[in-house]
């Protein structure tokens, strides 16, 4: 028992208890509790809780809310940033958007994922940053710049955020990808250590052309579409690379009909999600991979027809508990597809034809620290 300042007792719950109440909790409630004790503050600050409150969210979808951070560029006005909560309740997804977006949250930034509630963003000053935007807390690193000899064909530049579990560290990938004969491409790669602080070069690899700037972080590893041309035809597959290991793989995507123009990847519950976009007509059918690894998992969830006339890439950000309800990019615009009465709804209220580019981040709320 302990005593209140009047003298009168209270009980004291054991502290494995209060840890299973709290993390069941919404992070705008822990924020609260942060100034109720130093107990309370030591024990929310603790790496271990913010781990066990990541699993507890990822195990337990209907308790968890995830959040989305916009930035889109808009002809005329520079870069606006907005920040949303997906809900997913009673086989309905609802997308609400905050008042505000962080303030730390630079209106120049460059997303490039997100993983345990953190957001890697490329600040626009040669500098990364890592961000929790419930927290507003950050860190940042330089980004790396190397004079690699740059032949005809150019260099293109592909990055990667994730979490290696095996040692719990943060690392940021960075591909210098260079065109060759033929469609190959040869791929130095480098990673950033939040832990150790510092870059490294590993072993690059070859390829055809790896499609969007940045990698899909799924199980532990990230996740590149990659094109491979030939005279004739063109084939794609998902280039990966194993965080913990730092080795390379491939999976093939799902069996798809002439004419797919374009794969876009994303992850939706901890699962690799993959959409083929077709040029004619203009749709895209959107696969998930229930058993990661097991290519005969691809399952195809629904078939997205382009409301339209325009060729626009369809890209996942988010699938609904009951499987009808998908919140994708439609091309530059933020959108709710309804697969029931095949309706659409956009989120963003510019006008159209503004936007230049649009850039997601889709991630779970959480007390994560940028810092290791």
């Amino acid at each position: 028992m302990e005593e209140t300042p009047e003298g009168q007792e209270i009980s004291t719950l054991p502290q494995e208890l209060i840890t299973e109440i709290l993390i069941r909790l919404p992070i705008k409630t822990l924020l609260k509790f942060l100034c109720v004790s130093q107990s309370w503050l030591s024990l929310l600050s603790n790496t271990e809780f913010h781990k066990t409150h990541i699993n507890f969210s990822i195990k337990n979808p209907k308790m968890t809310d995830y959040t989305l951070a916009v930035v889109a560029t808009v002809s005329g006005l520079g870069k606006i940033c907005h920040v949303y909560t997906i809900h997913s309740e009673n086989s309905c997804v609802t997308v609400v958007k905050h008042g505000c977006p962080p303030k730390s949250l630079p209106l120049s930034a460059f997303l490039l994922g997100s993983c345990n509630g953190l957001i890697c963003l490329f600040t626009g000053s040669l500098e990364l940053m890592l961000l929790n935007p419930c927290t507003g807390k950050f860190d940042v690193f330089p980004d790396l710049m190397i004079q690699y000899k740059v032949g005809d064909g150019g260099c293109y530049v592909r990055y990667g955020f994730g979490y290696d579990v095996s040692v719990g560290d943060y690392k940021v990938v960075k591909i210098f990808s260079f065109p060759q004969s033929e469609g190959k491409h040869v791929n130095m790669v480098n990673v950033y250590s939040l832990r150790v602080n510092s870059w490294t070069t590993i072993q690059g690899f070859d390829s055809g052309y790896i499609n969007g700037n940045v990698g899909v972080f799924a199980n532990g590893a990230l996740h590149w579409d990659g094109c491979h041309s030939h005279i004739s035809s063109a084939s794609s597959e998902i280039v990966t690379l194993d965080l913990a290991t730092e080795r390379y793989g491939k999976i093939a995507l799902p069996s798809y009909e002439d004419g797919c123009i374009r794969w876009t990847l994303g992850v939706s519950g901890g699962s690799l999600v993959a959409c083929c976009n077709y040029e004619e007509p203009n749709r895209a059918d959107m696969w998930v991979m229930k058993e990661y690894g097991v290519e005969k998992s691809w399952t195809k969830l629904v078939t997205i027809s382009s409301p339209v006339d325009r060729r626009v890439h369809i890209s996942p950000l988010f699938v609904g508990e009951n499987g009808n309800e998908f919140l994708v990019t439609l091309g530059t615009e933020l959108t709710l597809y309804n697969s029931r009465n095949a309706s659409f709804k956009r989120l963003a209220n510019y006008v159209s034809g503004d936007f230049l580019q649009v850039q997601v981040a889709t991630y779970l709320e959480s007390l994560t620290s940028p810092h290791i």
